[in-house]
């Protein structure tokens, strides 16, 4: 299938970076490995080596980004060839550049992951229609700060929250939970949140993992009201990160989205849980709230794309398939992310029809579902 002239919704990114317009090869094949930061605080002691820093060159990421900026480009295959000819492009405009890239990939709009303030750089580099999300760990960490109680606290995060989302327009909320507390985190009592109130507001770090709880639960109500989804970090995607990797596994979310009060509460499946695809894709079979934003897996395991495709179409309602990619820094991320989503979708879709599982009609209508017209419903685009 031809996916190229469909648009595309990116459900997940983050800001550009415009000091990134030059970059050398290595620092291009750098914005492909999500876990540069521990490379670079260095709390991976002996990783930042030469040889490892050359092995960023080798990810199969960067071999696809080679490939198909040498198709775009018309030039070497080679990643110190486009490297060359995308400085050159760059030199002229880093907004150009965005243009020129979203243009070819078809991205019409993103959700952007950011807690920059309107009009900052990073947002305005991205082409198209940029919609915000709320972040809920700095607004937690703000009033945490300000209040003398927890009910002062929660008054000011949601009346903060509901000031973002109906006043500034902002589409969703973006969680940590996986990170801060654990997807399986419990769901603290009144009593407990109180406690864990007086104990973080003095430092207490496991204080504070209760307290982020907590006020998971409240945004999870509140969102319902708003009408607005909650998107929260799935998977491991990269790097470390302080507690048990294990704790980003879709399935512990279960807990949470049976509980009667949460079953009306949108949530989106950041990163479709990598490596755990299939739970991700099987919470949004199991449950009606839920959403798989499959950004990451397109385009880091772009070397994997269509097995994982696969995975997604096989178990999740495609009705709540969302294309993303995590892209942050450079322009080429978000774009790599689109254009190896529709290269697998459209591999996907065509191996089925082969078999006769999918009607050859029922194709492009799937394809145009899961690039844009799931977002655009579930954030109201069209209304």
């Amino acid at each position: 299938m031809d996916l190229s002239q469909i648009p595309v919704v990116d459900n997940h990114c983050h800001p550009l970076i415009p000091s990134r317009a030059q970059l050398d090869p290595l620092s291009l094949a750098r914005e492909f490995y999500h876990g540069i930061g521990d490379i670079d605080n260095g709390s991976a002691k002996g990783v930042a080596s030469p040889e490892r820093l050359a092995d960023l060159a080798q990810f199969g990421v960067v071999h696809t980004l080679v490939r198909q900026l040498a198709r775009l480009f018309d030039c070497p295959c080679d990643l110190a060839a486009v490297v060359i000819e995308r400085n050159r492009r760059t030199a002229q405009g880093m907004g150009a550049y965005a243009q020129m890239l979203y243009q070819d990939a078809g991205i019409v709009a993103t959700v952007v992951d950011s807690d920059l303030p309107p009009g900052a750089p990073g947002l305005e580099l991205i082409p198209g229609r940029v919609m915000r999300l709320f972040q809920m760990g700095p607004a937690i960490d703000r009033f945490l700060a300000e209040s003398d109680s927890y009910e002062a606290l929660l008054a000011g995060y949601l009346a903060a929250l509901e000031q973002a989302v109906r006043v500034d327009g902002f589409v969703g909320v973006k969680s940590h939970l996986a990170e801060v507390a654990g997807l399986g985190a419990p769901l603290p009592t009144p009593q407990e949140t109180l406690a864990a109130f007086a104990a973080a507001k003095q430092g207490d770090a496991v204080a504070y993992k209760a307290l982020y709880a907590a006020v998971f639960g409240a945004t999870l109500t509140a969102c319902q009201e708003l009408d607005a989804p909650v998107h929260l970090h799935t998977g491991i995607t990269g790097g470390t990160w302080n507690g048990p990797i294990g704790n980003a596994d879709p399935f512990l979310l279960s807990p949470w989205l049976s509980r009667p009060e949460f079953r009306a509460s949108k949530v989106v499946l950041l990163h479709a849980g990598y490596p755990w695809i299939e739970q991700a894709s099987l919470m949004a079979h199991a449950f009606p709230q839920v959403w798989v934003d499959i950004s990451w897996v397109t385009p880091w395991t772009s070397l994997r794309a269509v097995e994982c495709m696969r995975a997604f179409l096989a178990a999740a309602p495609l009705s709540r398939l969302m294309i993303g990619s995590g892209g942050h820094g450079t322009p080429e991320v978000a774009w790599l992310g689109a254009t190896v989503a529709k290269i697998a979708l459209g591999a996907a879709l065509d191996e089925a029809v082969g078999y006769d599982l999918l009607a050859k009609e029922a194709a492009p209508r799937i394809a145009a579902m899961v690039l844009h017209e799931n977002a655009e419903r579930l954030y109201g685009l069209g209304e």
